[in-house]
């Protein structure tokens, strides 16, 4: 084993060390300043020596020249020799063998961090470039994230924490929305800039009103909270029935499909003619305008009175419930009395108008109806008071009086008004007011038309019901007169008991009871005063202001 021990001084020493050590074993001297010279024995392959080490004591010697010095210890087996020159150390131990040599040579002051040499326990020293924010900081430690320090360039922070919902993230980047770590200030942050998912790209959590939809929660999103848009502030798309009105898209919206109230089911507002019935307000709702049919053009029922004509249920209708102007209260237009009657049961006799041929046609006409007698509903024809002048003895000849004013005492219709009545007849009825009557059919009203001019016209006539004087017979034939023009005739249906069998009538006498009754000609129904009755009970027909009345029904 080879054993170097130096000591240097600045450049000289160094060259005489290099010069010293050699395979020799000669160990190197060197001349201090006073020109002594120090020789160092080692053991070992030494040829020199061995300093004492016994008898005398152990030996340590400094020399110094200048700024250089050397020392040299020996102990035993062991020789250390330590060699400074101009800050340079030179440190040799022998011990037995071993020989242990250590160069800590340098030409400047001792490493230090920003000497530009990574040393020992330096990650880094870039010298004079060293910087807290550079690659290598002035602690000669490399800039990592998390070292306080922030490094120009590659970080934005560095607040040397592992908290990564602060202002610095961890990786030493400033918190901003997106970066994917919930900062003070953000809802949320997912890292992208989805604003349909349930955080916004401005990291802020998706919400109705924010005006971004979002997908499979929101339908729309304006971002307003109108709800009379297309997009209520529930964010649903507006719909009718959605109870809120649609601008410009709507009338009403009441959140209900019930067409009954104000606003329909298709959100237009209830109106007369939508076809819906609009409870408390309308009666009906057909949709049209027509006024004929069940509903009026107002949504009104038709309804008798109304005015309006329901085609198929009304007759007429002239708005109002007077039954005598020929429209009855019942909405119809009566073609006799009877008829009038039936529609309008409680009605009391008078004058009121009725129209044989019914609705169009010939316009129809005033006429006296009887409301009481036998059951009532007969319409009078002629009325023919006792006295001169009877009207009632050719009810074949066209001689109308007063026709227009069936109140009046002396009253006939004409021909064509009584064939018209006679026509819409079953009964034909002749009384003088009290209980005296004669009830033969309608057919018979013109009976001896066309006969012979004179005081011998005569016909069978099958009489219904026949009373005289309290007799009364059914079903009874009896020959009549139906005397012409001749004012010196007895009166129109004049009946004589005993002439039964007389103008070709063949017929037997005294119909009422088989014998006499009267005096001969005094069961006359007539008006004149040709032939009275003086027996008593007098004749209901020759009392003193009688008249005779010949009705239809």
């Amino acid at each position: 084993m080879k054993l170097c021990v130096w000591a240097s001084r600045g450049a000289f020493a160094a060259a005489m060390a290099a010069a010293a050590c050699g395979d020799s074993g000669v160990a190197a001297s060197e001349t201090d300043a006073t020109g002594m010279e120090t020789q160092a024995t080692s053991s070992g392959d030494s040829t020199s020596e061995p300093a004492p080490t016994t008898g005398a004591p152990t030996t340590s010697g400094t020399s110094t020249v200048g700024t250089d010095s050397a020392t040299v210890a020996t102990d035993g087996d062991t020789t250390t020799t330590t060699t400074t020159t101009d800050g340079d150390t030179t440190t040799t131990t022998t011990d037995g063998d071993t020989t242990t040599t250590t160069d800590a040579t340098s030409t400047g002051p001792a490493p230090f961090c920003g000497d530009g040499e990574v040393d020992d326990g330096e990650a880094c020293d870039d010298g004079p470039g060293n910087a807290d924010d550079g690659n290598c900081t002035l602690a000669c430690a490399e800039a990592v994230c998390g070292d306080g320090l922030v490094h120009a360039g590659v970080e934005a922070c560095d607040d040397a924490n592992d908290v990564d919902d602060d202002a610095c993230s961890n990786t030493c980047a400033l918190a901003t929305c997106g970066d994917g770590a919930v900062q003070n200030g953000e809802a949320c942050d997912d890292a992208d800039a989805d604003d349909t998912d349930a955080c916004l790209s401005t990291c802020l959590a998706a919400s109705c009103g924010d005006g971004h939809v979002q997908a499979g929660v929101e339908q729309c999103d304006d971002g307003n909270p109108d709800d009379g848009d297309a997009c209520l502030s529930t964010c649903h798309t507006a719909s009718c029935g959605d109870g809120h009105v649609q601008d410009g898209v709507e009338q009403c919206d009441d959140g209900n499909a019930d067409d009954s109230d104000a606003c329909l089911a298709d959100c237009k507002a209830a109106i007369c003619g939508d076809g819906e019935v609009q409870a408390g307000v309308e009666e009906c709702d057909d949709a049209d305008a027509d006024d004929n049919d069940a509903c009026l053009a107002d949504c009104k029922a038709a309804t008798c009175g109304d005015g309006v004509i329901h085609t198929g249920v009304e007759q007429c209708d002239d708005g109002n419930d007077i039954d005598g102007d020929g429209c009855s209260s019942a909405c119809t237009v009566p073609t006799t009395c009877e008829d009038l009657q039936a529609v309008v049961p409680m009605l009391p006799s008078g004058v009121y108008v009725v129209d044989p041929d019914g609705v169009g046609g010939q316009a129809g006409y005033s006429v006296f109806c009887d409301m009481v007698t036998a059951g009532g509903g007969w319409t009078l024809l002629e009325r023919s008071p006792l006295g001169a002048q009877t009207i009632g003895k050719a009810l074949y000849n066209d001689l109308p009086v007063n026709a227009a004013d069936p109140a009046n005492a002396r009253h006939r219709l004409s021909k064509a008004q009584m064939t018209a009545l006679r026509d819409l007849s079953t009964d034909m009825r002749i009384d003088c007011r009290g209980e005296d009557y004669l009830l033969t059919a309608a057919g018979n009203l013109f009976n001896g038309q066309g006969g012979p001019n004179s005081c011998f016209n005569w016909s069978q006539v099958l009489y219904k019901e026949a009373r005289l004087k309290g007799n009364f017979v059914q079903n009874k034939t009896i020959c009549t007169w139906h005397v012409g023009t001749s004012e010196g005739c007895a009166g129109a249906w004049h009946i004589d008991e005993v002439a039964q069998n007389q103008y070709g009538c063949g017929l037997v006498n005294y119909p009422w009871k088989g014998a006499a009754v009267v005096s001969p000609s005094a069961d006359t129904f007539a008006t004149d005063p040709n032939t009275l009755d003086a027996v008593n009970p007098v004749h209901d027909c020759h009392k003193p202001g009688a008249a005779r009345w010949l009705m239809v029904r």
